[in-house]
């Protein structure tokens, strides 16, 4: 099929050192206003007349970065508070060289708004924009709580986040990283440890990656602190947390250097670890050469390569770029914006790069493609052509968060590979699906990512059993500890 005369790609190398932000920013108005099927003209029209289609053509193919043209599009399209700023803002914060924001978006600047912005949050079950909304007022205009003040709704923020979905998700993601990229970084900052360090934690993933938002050497230390915690959990969060300070830039070499030794310790101690190596392997395939080095020649035990694809360019002879854009083709239906679905699938897929793989994921999730995108993920984690898509696909689920329905775990559990098993139990925790008694009994029991899926299922869904796990002295102390946490933490939320 012809390719349509406006879509608009990222051209940089798959494996290169940087992406084309502003082109992802382009591709994610273009798409999302194609897909409503409003002409420029139209659209023009819809955003009160200030702005002409060839104003919003050259936004769209240029990509320029404006947070109060974004929010025009959000308001012009019927999409909620924040949709496509949220995912912008988290790409361009990631990347230290993308586009500054030539025209932020305020909110309205009143007493009268903030106070009803602080009043959402302070409600019975305060929503995704009310968090943004809030975050919003304390960073981009002149009102503000005091920091004694501020906390407890931090705190309340902070706990909501591991256990949100799709936009529910993102935005408070979005709201606690403008909260630590603030005056009230150190709030921010305390909370997060504070909620990583509570006994039994279970979603600490997300929090590792908005604290270091902000990167400071103490991050440095800590993250490498974490990658020897009992708990492979927490060790995996502090990788991430590295790779995102990598990305976000502001840190000296100097900074990195004490964490080399403390780095090839964690190394060596995970050998044969399927739960550690590959994320160290990763994560530190993608840090600076010289520390690599300096890593790999501390190392007393060899260490596993990352899950890579077959190769990174975009030939017919790539077969994994090759399934990436036949999904893409799929998933578009002749409709613009294939090409840059493609590299994003893509990049969900096979990138090794957790920085990559979590914006790209972002944007999926705000773009018209999401439900599509979902199920073609589904499909490809159970029948993709091989181990390394499969298991691509079934970890994106993580990175996605896109809300389920429903869900059935028996295709899933049919699987050999725990990997796909994990997937599938994992489909039920966004789906709020309960698992049967006798088989989370059962899973629960196994000290790998099948048990800690089983256990993040019944965490979502708040099975009456978790009292029951928390309480079982047959089972092992982590066990109970992540059923205790699941307990005092609630269950989904998808608003």
């Amino acid at each position: 099929m012809a390719r349509h005369t406006d879509e608009i790609d990222d051209p940089s190398p798959l494996a290169g050192a940087r992406i084309d932000v502003a082109a992802r920013i382009g591709w994610l108005l273009r798409s999302s206003r194609v897909s409503a099927g409003v002409p420029l003209r139209e659209f023009a029209a819809r955003s009160g007349g200030g702005l002409s289609p060839a104003t919003l053509s050259r936004v769209e193919t240029t990509g320029r970065r404006s947070g109060a043209m974004a929010a025009a599009y959000e308001r012009a399209l019927g999409l909620p508070h924040g949709h496509l700023r949220a995912p912008i803002d988290v790409l361009c914060r990631t990347f230290a060289y993308a586009p500054a924001d030539t025209d932020p978006y305020v909110p309205d600047p009143t007493l009268t708004g903030f106070t009803e912005a602080v009043d959402a949050v302070q409600s019975a079950e305060p929503d995704a924009q009310d968090w943004l909304r809030f975050a919003e007022y304390h960073v981009l205009t002149s009102f503000g709580m005091p920091a004694h003040t501020i906390r407890p709704l931090v705190v309340r923020l902070t706990d909501e986040l591991g256990r949100a979905a799709g936009l529910a998700y993102q935005l408070r993601y979005e709201a606690l990283s403008k909260l630590r990229c603030s005056p009230y970084a150190d709030v921010v900052g305390q909370a997060i440890r504070e909620a990583v360090e509570q006994p039994g934690m279970q979603r600490p993933a997300d929090l590792l990656s908005a604290i270091t938002e902000l990167p400071t050497p103490d991050l440095v230390t800590w993250c490498g602190e974490l990658l020897s915690d009992e708990s492979w959990v927490i060790a995996r969060a502090g990788c991430l947390g590295i790779q995102n300070m990598r990305s976000v830039g502001g840190l000296r070499r100097a900074d990195w250097l004490p964490l080399v030794p403390v780095y090839a310790a964690a190394c060596d101690a995970a050998v044969g670890d399927p739960l550690r190596q590959p994320i160290l392997s990763a994560t530190l395939a993608g840090c600076p050469p010289e520390f690599r080095a300096a890593v790999r020649s501390a190392l007393t035990e060899p260490l596993v390569e990352p899950r890579r694809a077959a190769a990174w360019t975009r030939t017919r002879r790539n077969h994994h770029y090759t399934y990436a854009a036949t999904l893409a083709a799929e998933i578009a239906d002749g409709h613009a914006g294939e090409a840059m679905l493609a590299r994003l699938l893509f990049e969900v897929l096979y990138d090794f790069r957790a920085t990559h793989v979590t914006t790209s994921s972002f944007l999926l999730v705000a773009s018209p493609f999401a439900d599509r995108v979902r199920e073609a993920i589904c499909r490809s984690a159970l029948e993709g052509p091989d181990e390394t898509t499969r298991h691509g696909a079934a970890f994106a689920f993580a990175n996605l968060m896109i809300p389920f329905d429903s869900a059935d775990p028996a295709p899933w559990l049919a699987s050999d590979d725990p990997v796909l098993r994990g997937a599938g139990l994992s489909i039920c925790g966004f789906a709020g699906v309960p698992l049967e008694r006798s088989l989370l009994h059962e899973l629960v029991r196994r000290e790998d990512q099948v048990g800690y899926e089983a256990m993040f299922a019944a965490g979502m869904s708040q099975q009456p059993e978790l009292a029951e796990l928390a309480t079982d002295t047959t089972l092992p102390a982590s066990t109970r500890a992540a059923a205790a946490w699941w307990q005092q933490a609630g269950g989904r939320i998808i608003r």
